[in-house]
């Protein structure tokens, strides 16, 4: 088996009318996948995850077939103010308890919306949440999002400037990297140490397409990351115009995945 980890997300199996843990549960392993990554509204809100059964979920999870969660998606630092940053803190490490009860080794945030000054607040944000997590085995994998304030090579730089912890790394997105324009090469090769996770989009200018059927170069992500010796999930995100085809979608991306982490390294991913 290779390094790579063929993840499932809830928000490739996000069909309006349904619930896309549900689905995700249903899905994903039928298609192949053993690995799911926790992207749902029920993580998104501080404090929501204390209303959460998670114990429930992990176990529907491995009855199903899924053995791992890959990550736990929370919603961004607040930026308007380092008073709210600094209290949003609290809030934000009960993403990573809930992580590590469902077994997860990754929290994934991004930013606030684009504006200046805006990573003085999450800086110091992250900052404060550091010591109240730093007793539990899961990282922070920063996620950038197009129009964000983490979206680029400096925005990475800044942060690690300021935040030398191990604990904090990034979250690769190919649809949102190809959106904004980003030397997504670059940044892998000057940050290797700091992948930690990989949102696997393919896009048509902004707009998320199946895998395979958009303008990114996905072979070069995998050759990178294999390069670098990337361990850590492929986690395969689909936000597309016509969401009631997503578990044709997803089935598709599995082999489109698979076959191409096979060429590319001569290992079937997990």
């Amino acid at each position: 088996m290779s390094n790579f980890i063929l993840s499932c997300t809830t928000c490739a199996t996000r069909i309006p009318g349904k619930d896309e843990i549900q689905e995700c549960f249903s899905l994903a392993p039928v298609i192949g996948y053993t690995a799911w990554a926790a992207q749902s509204p029920l993580f998104w809100w501080p404090g929501m995850t204390r209303w959460v059964n998670l114990n429930l979920i992990k176990a529907s999870a491995e009855e199903v077939g899924l053995k791992r969660c890959t990550e736990v998606f929370g919603a961004a630092i607040p930026t308007d103010s380092l008073r709210d940053a600094l209290r949003s803190a609290g809030y934000r490490s009960r993403l990573f308890e809930a992580a590590h009860q469902l077994g997860s080794p990754l929290v994934v945030i991004t930013g606030r919306p684009r504006r200046e000054g805006g990573l003085e607040p999450t800086i110091a944000g992250i900052k404060a949440l550091l010591p109240l997590v730093e007793h539990l085995p899961v990282r922070l994998a920063l996620e950038p999002h197009y129009g964000s304030q983490i979206q680029d090579i400096d925005d990475y730089a800044t942060i690690f400037d300021q935040i030398e912890s191990p604990k904090v790394g990034i979250t690769l997105d190919s649809g949102h990297f190809h959106a904004a324009g980003v030397d997504w090469k670059q940044l892998i090769h000057r940050f290797p140490e700091r992948i930690y996770n990989f949102h696997v989009k393919d896009h048509i200018g902004a707009q998320s397409v199946p895998l395979g059927a958009g303008e990114i170069d996905l072979r070069g992500y995998i050759e990178e990351l294999h390069g670098i010796n990337y361990k850590g999930a492929l986690a395969v995100e689909l936000e597309v115009v016509d969401p009631e085809n997503l578990p044709r979608y997803c089935s598709e991306a599995f082999i489109y995945l698979r076959d191409l982490v096979m060429e590319v390294t001569g290992q079937l991913p997990e």
